[in-house]
């Protein structure tokens, strides 16, 4: 009996000295010491320490890491007043754990365009908010007008969004009010909008009531959780804060990967027509051309083929063929369904004219289509070069709202459609291949303004490579 009671005993105590060693090891892991912080993006409840491990294997397994988001200084500490304002989270007194997403997430934000709805930002402009200066520092933030208003930043592509980190303003603490962050496939965000932010808890902003909390800006940002969704627009809205009517930016940063699987593109073929050069003119008439592309000015150059192949995604074809078309003015030779018609070469038949100055061509789609690249043959008889060539997508049949520049080498706005920085190029039968990035659209518009020998506008053919849009 007594050697029962021993052997109960000491095994009991071993079981002790093994449980106390667990207990160490968990408590060394860096999930536990962060509070299970890699459950943060997938599970609803942390799970028991020894779950914790496991997830943070499954992660590390799958390819997940840590976004590296280099944080600006911190201009103070704590609060010195309450601020009173309903439903405010607490201030954090600790940094914020680690936010993991596929590796190579990075910053695609960063230099892409933003659009505000003040045009005329009382402090700054709009592009400040994607310069990479998060400083609280003066001349670093963009103040718009009261009340409410948005931005709204390009990406430029669509692209998987796992998080979107906001810097308001941070050199002192404050809070600023209906803050709502959305997504979407299109500038206006009428197509697959989707809200992943909204602390508007009385539906002021008329976004919808939001759930989430007000929060106290500091140096670390408002990271919030994308959760991997597609988007190539991202909008962020906010009506004042608790000292002002005023809405403030310093930066935002949106980080995730490029939504077209690599593995899924293949090279665009384009069939040529014959390369036709039956009038020839002498080599310093590239002098005369302005803005003209420097590797054109070599007139041998043209003749030279395309060294890299264009990749699209499989599925893409030529969604102009045979649509219809229209234009600012009556063609003087031609017909305007030739301009779609699949005929590129450069004969006296093929070629459609419209008269002097600056003219358009739209070509209605019959769909909304996501358009990966426009290819153009003006004229390709002769090296000829012609000026103010603009190409714009819209959804919009007048092209007055949510419109897309694709390409613009009216570098100085004769056309009063902007100044652009593409550059003059000279004819020849490989047409001009233009890439739209994907962007979406029904109708596709063309401008010219003559050329360098004289005033008239000419089109053997447009092809618009793209897929019907989801």
């Amino acid at each position: 009996m007594k050697r029962t009671v021993a052997k109960s005993a000491i095994s009991a105590a071993v079981i002790g000295i093994v449980l106390l060693a667990m207990n160490y090891l968990v408590r060394r892991d860096p999930c536990f010491r962060r509070g299970n912080s890699c459950f943060r993006r997938n599970d609803v409840t942390p799970a028991p320490a020894f779950a914790g491990v496991n997830s943070c294997l499954r992660k590390q397994a799958t390819g997940m890491a840590p976004i590296d988001i280099k944080l600006p200084k911190a201009t103070f500490q704590g609060t010195k007043e309450n601020i009173r304002v309903a439903n405010l989270r607490k201030l954090p007194t600790t940094p914020r754990p680690p936010f993991l997403a596929p590796v190579g997430t990075k910053n695609v934000a960063l230099g892409k365009a933003v659009f505000a709805s003040d045009e005329s930002p009382i402090i700054g402009e709009p592009e400040m908010i994607t310069d990479g200066d998060k400083e609280a520092a003066d001349g670093s933030y963009v103040e718009l007008g009261p009340f409410l208003q948005h931005v709204t930043i390009d990406l430029q592509d669509e692209y998987e969004v796992y998080a979107i980190v906001v810097w308001h303003y941070h050199k002192q603490p404050c809070v600023y009010f209906d803050v709502v962050v959305q997504i979407a496939a299109d500038r206006d965000f009428t197509t697959n909008v989707r809200t992943l932010f909204n602390n508007d808890i009385d539906n002021s902003a008329g976004l919808g009531v939001g759930k989430d909390m007000h929060y106290v800006e500091t140096n670390q940002g408002e990271l919030i959780d994308a959760k991997g969704v597609q988007a190539r627009y991202v909008r962020l809205y906010s009506k004042g804060n608790n000292a002002n009517d005023l809405n403030h930016y310093i930066e935002v940063e949106v980080y995730g990967k490029a939504a077209t699987d690599s593995s899924n593109l293949i090279p665009l073929h384009i069939r040529l027509p014959e390369a036709m050069f039956v009038s020839h003119r002498s080599g310093d008439f590239v002098d005369r051309i302005p803005n003209l592309a420097p590797a054109q000015r070599d007139v041998r150059s043209l003749f030279l083929t395309r060294q890299d192949p264009f990749m699209v995604p499989v599925g893409t074809k030529n969604m102009a063929l045979d649509k219809p078309v229209s234009s600012s003015d009556s063609p003087i030779i031609g017909e305007l369904l030739m301009i779609t018609d699949g005929d590129k070469e450069c004969r006296d038949a093929g070629l459609v004219e419209l008269p002097p100055g600056p003219q358009q061509i739209t070509i209605d789609l019959g769909e909304k289509c996501k358009i990966h690249a426009v290819a153009i043959w003006h004229f390709h008889r002769q090296f000829r070069a012609y000026f103010d060539v603009i190409v714009q997508v819209a959804d919009d049949p007048a092209f007055a709202q949510a419109v897309e520049t694709i390409f613009n080498n009216d570098h100085d706005n004769s056309a009063g459609l902007v100044a652009g920085k593409d550059r003059n190029y000279i004819e020849t039968y490989q047409g001009k291949l233009i890439d739209a990035k994907g962007i979406c659209g029904r109708y596709v518009r063309l401008y010219s303004n003559g050329n360098d020998v004289h005033d008239l506008n000419h089109y053997i053919e447009v092809e618009v490579y793209g897929k019907p849009a989801r």
